[in-house]
């Protein structure tokens, strides 16, 4: 049997909706002059809109189904495909400056983690891309870009590569706004995070689904994003309403110790910081809000007055009676000793690794 194969048609012409309207006037017997009356506007725009060059506003779409008997969707679903069809060929004309304007993008990563579907066509993808990314166009890109700079000024991750920034926190965000919350709740927050600090210890098989649902509970979407290649965050926040904020986490360094710490920096941002900024986080922040941030986190997981007790630690059953002390994961005080020694191989074996799991799985 011979294969079907299937291919995506982008017509390099646009249908004015003004025939359609033409051959409905024809249909009725009316001249223009006497439909135009009828409908309650002059000749000269109802001729602009047969020629296309003048659009069905709603307001005239509901005059057309009082007068034509067919509704008032239907000549707005005339009009918007036309103009949507304008816009196609308009960027057909463009393909080459589109196909540029994605190669600053990891597309074939993004299609394959089905993030974004794959289209052939350069002007499909592209559009694909900009919803992802909510632009209406190439031109307002860059302008988009700044501004989120501007909300994140104290991130030097953001700095480094802030199209990939923009293009992860888009990432996030899209799948934070598909996460039904309950309103955000202060007071449940901070004990919320004292039980989370408990969680360490165990560290269910489920934890990330434990975690979100935890969150959700106080009005924070809790959101697990893989790393694009060159992004190098630990973790981001953000307000998406006066009422639901945001935390995206990966499991950069795939370490317990990175991860909880990451939590918990971020906790800190929704907790301390402006609802009006977005916070990305790299390993060596150098703004006053991110070092507030790493401050808040590790006093929250070990207090400060622990730091000689564990930078002078014998043996591997040191780190687990204070671990024990503490009520957390060992790997967590290793995590601390590493700090504070700069010995970065001791007691590793301690320190759970984290790996992605696929549906697959």
């Amino acid at each position: 049997m011979r294969e079907r194969k299937l291919y995506e048609f982008t017509p390099d012409y646009a249908v004015v909706p003004g025939e359609t309207l033409q051959e409905t006037i024809e249909y009725l017997n009316m001249s223009q002059a006497e439909f135009a009356k009828r409908l309650g506007i002059t000749e000269q725009s109802l001729v602009r809109i047969i020629k296309g060059e003048q659009v069905i506003s709603q307001d005239t779409a509901q005059k057309l189904e009082l007068v034509t008997g067919t509704s008032c969707e239907f000549w707005m679903n005339l009009e918007t495909q036309y103009q949507r069809q304008k816009q196609l060929i308009k960027d057909q004309k463009n393909a080459e400056v589109l196909k540029d304007w994605l190669k600053q993008f990891p597309v074939k990563e993004m299609v394959k983690r089905e993030i974004i579907k794959p289209f052939t066509d350069v002007v499909l993808q592209a559009r694909e891309m900009m919803g992802l990314l909510r632009i209406s166009s190439i031109e307002t890109f860059d302008g988009a870009v700044e501004r989120m700079a501007a909300l994140a000024r104290g991130s030097a991750a953001y700095s480094t590569n802030p199209v990939m920034a923009f293009t992860y926190v888009a990432i996030g965000q899209k799948a934070a706004e598909e996460m039904v919350v309950n309103p955000y709740n202060m007071s449940g927050f901070k004990t919320l995070l004292h039980s989370v600090r408990a969680m360490t210890k165990d560290f269910p098989s489920n934890i990330s689904t434990r975690l979100q649902q935890m969150f959700a509970s106080v009005g924070i979407a809790l959101v697990f994003v893989p790393e694009l290649k060159g992004v190098h965050y630990n973790g981001v926040s953000k307000w998406l309403s006066p009422t639901k904020a945001m935390i995206i986490m990966n499991i950069r360094g795939k370490r317990e110790d990175i991860l909880w710490f990451s939590l918990f920096h971020e906790a800190a941002h929704i907790l301390l910081h402006s609802k009006k900024q977005i916070f990305i986080s790299d390993s060596n922040p150098d703004d006053e809000l991110e070092q507030e941030a790493d401050k808040f986190a590790a006093n929250f997981l070990i207090p400060e007055e622990y730091n000689a007790r564990i930078a002078n630690v014998l043996s591997q059953q040191d780190i687990i009676d204070i671990a024990a002390e503490l009520g957390i994961a060992p790997g967590i005080v290793v995590g601390r000793y590493h700090h504070l020694t700069r010995k970065w191989k001791a007691y590793n074996q301690l320190v759970r690794k984290l790996e992605w799991k696929h549906d697959s799985d």
